[in-house]
């Protein structure tokens, strides 16, 4: 007979199956910030090289139907930030994403 969470062991009754403990996640301000991509058409004309941003669109949505209309292409964007933690033997580099002021 199934009991769940618990096993019948040895006649002596249900008890607690013990699992790996996991560990602690991290609090939520030492988590990275999701990025947040900001999205720009491509200018009209302009060469395969270097991209050349037009207008930036507030959505994905909106970039896409625009560059459609247009029939040109679309960048999304996410701006970085670097940072570097002695802290530690050797120095870390790590990254911080920059949000965007409105």
């Amino acid at each position: 007979m199934a009991v769940g969470v618990a096993e019948v062991a040895e006649g002596k009754g249900p008890q607690a199956v013990s699992r790996p403990g996991r560990a602690q996640k991290e609090t939520t301000a030492s988590q990275p910030a999701t990025p947040q991509a900001r999205f720009f058409l491509a200018k009209a004309g302009a060469g395969g090289g270097t991209p050349e941003f037009d207008r930036e669109c507030a959505t994905e949505a909106e970039a896409i139907a625009e560059s459609y209309k247009a029939g040109v292409s679309y960048y999304a964007v996410i701006e970085y930030r670097t940072l570097v933690d002695c802290s530690g033997r050797q120095p870390q580099f790590k990254k911080e994403v920059v949000k965007k002021n409105p």
